[in-house]
């Protein structure tokens, strides 16, 4: 299983990870309008995750990274009319995602418990309800984007027929 010493690097990058993942499901609708935000966001997650797993070494690559993800984004940034997708609940889920795991590791409070063997296996069992929990908001935020979208694409598309029309 994995080594304790190890375990908060680990948890760490598997928190950055996660919310790369549910912020590009987050951001799906708007793809078309927005073709920088993937590029970057993968450059930023691989950095970012590879500084906080290994912060010397490869971590000063991942800086790196980290910074190409942070100057792609600047570059293709989304027009500020764009409306964005809800981060807030993603990015609080993500995060104690990464506690509640790091809480079993540890055999925090209650926690204690649980079994030095079985630890490991209720590790990955809590960190995966914590995942599909976060996921869902993910989804979630998805669709009311989706919805924002369509919003403003019909009062865009009214305007102009109004416009037209005079």
């Amino acid at each position: 299983m994995l080594p304790t010493e190890d375990a908060v690097q680990i948890i760490g990058a598997g928190v950055v990870v996660l919310v790369a993942l549910c912020l590009s499901i987050a951001w799906l609708p708007a793809r078309r309008r927005y073709p920088g935000g993937y590029p970057a966001r993968l450059f930023f997650t691989t950095g970012l995750a590879t500084v906080v797993w290994e912060p010397t070494g490869i971590g000063v690559v991942g800086a790196v990274l980290a910074a190409m993800g942070v100057a792609v984004w600047w570059a293709g940034r989304p027009e500020p009319e764009l409306p964005r997708p809800r981060r807030r609940g993603i990015i609080i889920a993500s995060v104690l995602t990464g506690v509640v795991a790091v809480a079993v590791t540890y055999g925090w409070g209650m926690l204690g418990r649980i079994p030095e063997e079985l630890r490991g296996v209720t590790t990955v069992i809590a960190a995966g309800v914590c995942i599909l929990g976060t996921l869902a908001i993910a989804d979630r935020a998805r669709v009311t984007f989706r919805d924002s979208l369509r919003r403003r694409q019909r009062a865009a598309r009214l305007t102009e027929t109004v416009a037209a029309d005079q």
